[in-house]
């Protein structure tokens, strides 16, 4: 069986979810999790991937903590190049692990 990771949602998205902000989902890795919180919740798919599948640029994802875009020996410096969306993406995950997702808001 596979591990079951928390998923986090910003409030932003809790008109999406009906008002859902934690759930659990099952994957070996984050390309699996990422998988299957799309499956329970297709409707987060356009809110948190642009039409390439990869996060949209206002979106924020980390995992146990670390920013998954730095994950796959991408740095901070390299993470937002092209191709960097979606390094980290086949991380192993584990039991209880956590995902967080954080949607920038900006205004005038």
């Amino acid at each position: 069986m596979k591990p079951s990771v928390t998923v986090l949602l910003p409030s932003l998205l809790e008109p999406v979810t009906g008002g859902v902000r934690e759930l659990t989902v099952w994957g070996g890795s984050l390309r699996e999790v990422f998988d299957d919180l799309i499956e329970r919740e297709p409707r987060l798919r356009r809110h948190l991937f642009n039409e390439a599948g990869e996060f949209r640029r206002h979106v924020l994802c980390f995992h146990n903590g670390t920013n998954t875009r730095w994950l796959g020996g991408r740095s901070a410096e390299t993470a937002d190049s092209p191709g960097g969306r979606r390094d980290g993406w086949d991380t192993q995950v584990q039991e209880g692990d956590t995902v967080l997702f954080m949607q920038a808001v900006s205004g005038g």
